[in-house]
């Protein structure tokens, strides 16, 4: 019989004389092996396979499987992820947080009528971004500021010049919001008004990607005639459902129903639409409010004094954390001390029989709460909050007649432990005499950095540390080897701004 003869058939394989001299049948090289030649050899990568070289190129196995071919750049604003080039913008919806490509601005409804704007900060090392201001009118959307070219841990500045805020009233206002629009992440906050001024208030905005469906609005009892208290709904998507069940009756309005305390109204919104409820001189914090579509969330009020009768009243707004990134544990920090103010915080129920414990204990701790429900309170001490069901406390400085000396009422949410990030940009607010990073790790843990230089001054707070680390007015960026969080706080005379300076929005409630 003829000796076995071999010979190359294709990568992958040999063709092998049968025994019985008839012809040759394919046999295949051993698993992790493949045909080079007339043998077969160990196999350096699966042919034509792509796979990441770097963060920023693309390799891709030769037919052979016995080399990779040149690299090949990716887009200049794209990363290479799981073997392919992918747009920055879209690789961050797959670990959502704070940071984002698209955001919404609105005139929130103020005491006076001043100059709001949109701040972003450019959160990439290395790339410029793109960013552009858009406005719905005259039938399609027009560009009304930028392109703007924003450097790497660079901010800019998007004035919201019109409509006119849409009054002390309910009102379902078309088409009369904006969309900013970067090629690069960012992140984005709402100044209502732009500069330090008597009745000034901030929020951290939310991507358009990372918004959700279910919110319970933080807001604050009115305390000063003629200012109400509010939410606002701006949509992202046309025919989105808005459904609100306050907990006091709610005003109609142009386009809006008039709604009983606990019952349920309903408006259809669209995209760029502002869609604003009154409750008057009534609290209509704890509103849960239901989406048919992901939209954009805001609890406020026009001027309110905290607490009633201490001076002076200022504006306060927060874009809601939707439910579905609540937490369980949450460090509340009180905010960078001022003089002898007390601080208030409101403990909102995401479900119904929340048992809300707080360290070290206050009065009425242990609190059993339903879906909606809040608890208030004021103390002097930082405190960590534990809940058996999802919670959001919120902190609400006190006026600067109450002992503080300056600043005046803010409201910003707490982040919980499991949504602290590793590192963030971010931006003050504009014309305050003082302006704070408060960094919050766990107790011992790894250095934070905010601009290069290590974070000090730490107090312990549970199994917790707080740091008020005082920062000029800018955008800057802190880091750290483990996830930690920070929030931004600035005072001046008769008013302040206070916002988490970011968070990851990991689905850790399912609605």
């Amino acid at each position: 019989m003829r000796a076995r003869q071999q010979q190359r058939l294709r990568p992958g394989g040999l063709l092998t004389c049968k025994q019985d001299c008839s012809g040759y049948e394919p046999v295949a090289c051993p698993m992790g092996q493949n045909c080079l030649g007339d043998a077969c050899v160990a196999q350096l990568c699966l042919p034509d396979e792509v796979v990441c070289e770097g963060i920023d190129q693309t390799k891709k196995c030769n037919a052979q499987g016995d080399a990779f071919e040149p690299p090949v750049a990716c887009g200049l604003t794209q990363q290479c992820s799981g073997g392919a080039c992918i747009e920055l913008c879209e690789l961050i919806k797959s670990d959502p947080s704070s940071v984002g490509c698209v955001f919404r601005g609105n005139k929130m409804q103020n005491f006076i009528e001043e100059p709001s704007a949109v701040t972003v900060g450019n959160v990439s090392k290395t790339l410029t971004a793109s960013v552009s201001m858009y406005y719905f009118e005259n039938g399609a959307e027009q560009l009304v500021s930028g392109p703007l070219m924003v450097m790497p841990g660079k901010s800019a500045q998007f004035d919201l010049l019109k409509p006119a805020q849409p009054g002390p009233v309910s009102v379902l206002r078309p088409d009369s919001t904006f969309k900013i629009v970067s090629n690069v992440p960012l992140v984005a906050y709402l100044h209502s008004p732009i500069k330090a001024a008597a009745h000034n208030d901030s929020s951290m905005l939310l991507p358009d990607h990372a918004q959700q469906k279910n919110y319970i609005i933080p807001a604050f009892t009115p305390s000063v005639g003629g200012n109400p208290a509010y939410f606002n709904v701006v949509g992202l998507k046309d025919g989105t459902e808005v459904s609100w069940t306050p907990p006091v009756a709610t005003a109609a309005g142009n386009g809006v129903p008039a709604v009983a305390a606990k019952a349920t109204g309903k408006v259809v919104i669209g995209d760029y639409d502002l869609l604003q409820v009154s409750s008057g001189q009534s609290d209509l914090s704890g509103t849960i409010v239901s989406l048919s579509e992901p939209a954009w969330v805001v609890g406020a009020v026009q001027c309110v004094n905290v607490p009633a009768g201490v001076t002076f009243c200022d504006h306060i707004e927060e874009q809601a954390i939707p439910l579905e990134y609540w937490g369980l544990t949450y460090v509340g920090a009180h905010a960078p001390k001022r003089g002898n103010e007390s601080y208030w915080w409101r403990v909102y129920a995401g479900e119904d029989n929340t048992t809300v414990s707080i360290v070290p204990a206050q009065p009425g701790f242990p609190k059993v709460l339903n879906k909606g429900q809040f608890t208030e309170f004021k103390t002097k001490d930082s405190l960590i909050f534990d809940a058996d069901k999802p919670i959001m406390p919120v902190q609400y400085l006190e006026g600067q007649d109450g002992g503080a000396g300056t600043g005046d009422p803010a409201s910003y949410q707490m982040v919980p432990v499991e949504q602290f990030l590793d590192r963030y940009v971010f931006v003050t607010g504009i014309g305050y005499n003082l302006h704070y990073a408060q960094v919050v790790r766990d107790k011992g843990g790894a250095d934070v950095k905010v601009d290069g230089v290590v974070v000090t001054g730490y107090y312990a707070v549970g199994a917790y540390e707080v740091a008020d680390w005082k920062i000029n007015e800018g955008s800057h960026l802190a880091e750290s080897d483990a996830p930690f969080g920070i929030y931004q706080v600035g005072y001046t005379g008769v008013t302040s701004y206070a916002y988490p300076g970011g968070l990851r929005l990991k689905v850790i409630n399912p609605q």
